[in-house]
């Protein structure tokens, strides 16, 4: 297993990584596609698709609802599952599986630095910032179109 930035994961080889389900919003516009910019915990930013963990008890569009008011203060609806990610978290043991959904934004963005979103910009499926998680960049190009993750390198 690759960790976000296309490393050899070790999560499990020692300690056994604690399995987190999370949600992903992929918001289009058809030409563009929403990001957020975030930070590891090394200090490297990173630009992923706006959501997270779920709750306990919490359904995934619940989830996903609450996520983008916190991360992004907008209303979304949720119109189709579109692909899963795995993301293995290095400095936390944890593997994560977010279940992705195209979204419909209901109100303006504003990035919420209090939840760790450093900003966020709606881009080219074609043109994704070269900080794009291999994940998310695989995720965007299934459902939205653009090149072939061998040709992103």
């Amino acid at each position: 297993m690759s960790d976000a930035r296309g490393r050899r994961s070790t999560v499990g080889a020692e300690t056994p990584a604690r399995l987190r389900e999370g949600v992903k919003a992929l918001a289009s516009t058809g030409t563009s596609v929403l990001l957020v910019k975030e930070r590891h915990s090394d200090g490297d930013v990173f630009w992923t698709l706006p959501g997270g963990g779920l709750r306990a008890g919490e359904s995934r569009i619940e989830g996903l609802q609450r996520e983008l008011r916190e991360e992004l203060g907008c209303d979304i609806v949720a119109t189709d599952r579109a692909t899963t990610m795995v993301y293995a978290h290095h400095s936390q043991d944890v593997v994560s599986l977010y279940h992705t959904f195209q979204c419909l934004l209901l109100s303006e963005v504003t990035p919420a630095r209090s939840h760790g979103i450093l900003e966020c910009r709606w881009v080219s499926p074609t043109d994704l910032p070269p900080a794009t998680l291999p994940q998310v960049r695989t995720a965007v190009h299934s459902v939205l179109g653009g090149p072939s993750e061998q040709s992103t390198h």
